[in-house]
């Protein structure tokens, strides 16, 4: 039975490499990240290696809208994810005070609010 991943912040770096080790063990992708060049490229090197089928959706995770519009495409497409790789996120290297609040908000939005809120979509539409 193929089995199918979802990683997100899959276009470089711990992401795209989770990808490969899911791959060249057979399993079927989705994957997501922001730059959607990196997200084609990795999706070509992929599916010219292995025999597996990698979808690629655009998103930016740290937007709640994109985080259920994630959901909604996966699902109206009829895939079935077996393993969620919450991998997105990004940390801050200054100090708070001499940061923007946006940024705070975003790496809140992506780190904690995006990651809970797919575990959550997942785990009540297929878990058991």
């Amino acid at each position: 039975m193929k089995t199918t991943a979802l990683i997100t912040g899959a276009s470089r770096g711990i992401g795209a490499e989770f990808a490969k080790i899911f791959a060249e063990n057979g399993t079927d992708l989705v994957l997501t990240a922001r730059s959607e060049q990196d997200l084609l490229d990795l999706k070509q090197e992929i599916e010219s290696k292995y025999s597996v089928s990698v979808k690629t959706i655009v998103r930016d995770l740290s937007n709640s809208i994109e985080v259920q519009s994630l959901f909604d495409e996966i699902k109206t497409s009829g895939i079935t994810i077996n393993y969620l790789i919450n991998n997105a996120g990004f940390g801050d290297y200054a100090y708070f005070e001499n940061s923007k609040w946006k940024r705070h908000e975003s790496m809140i939005n992506l780190n904690v609010n995006a990651l809970t809120h797919l575990c959550h979509l997942f785990i009540t539409e297929w878990g058991d």
